[in-house]
Order: structure tokens, then C-alpha cells, then sequence
């Protein structure tokens, strides 16, 4: 079990992950669990303003989206 855990540590993690967001859906509600989304990224955004100003959402965005370009 311990190597297959370690194998497919991923595959477990984001398929229990997926579980829990459609039993929070199914229990609270779409627009809820949308509303708690919402105010969690505003969160998250506002303590990485608050911090480093604009320019670390900036470097935040750029460091997400890069990728290696042919």
C-alpha cells in the first residue's frame, strides 16, 4: 500500500480532493461553495498586496502561466 501511495501520490491526493468539492457542493450548495471561493482568493490576493505590493500578484500570474515556449 506504502508504494502505491508513493507511486500514484497525485492521482490520490486530487481524487480525494475532487470527493470532498462534490460532497461540499452536493451539501451547501453551487453558489455557496462559489461565494466561499470568491472570498478565500480575495483573501489570498489582498495578504499577497498587502506584503509585496502589486507587483507580486504580478510575479504571481507570470510565474503560473510560464511555460517552455519552442
Amino acid at each position: 500500500m506504502k508504494e502505491f501511495l508513493q507511486d500514484h501520490k497525485w492521482a490520490v491526493i486530487l481524487s480525494i480532493l475532487a470527493l470532498i468539492i462534490v460532497l461540499l457542493i452536493y451539501l451547501i450548495g453551487w453558489w455557496t461553495l462559489l461565494v466561499g471561493i470568491l472570498i478565500a482568493a480575495a483573501i489570498f490576493f489582498g495578504r499577497m498586496i498587502d506584503n509585496g505590493g502589486f507587483d507580486a500578484v504580478k510575479d504571481f500570474f507570470r510565474n503560473l502561466f510560464r511555460g517552455k515556449r519552442a
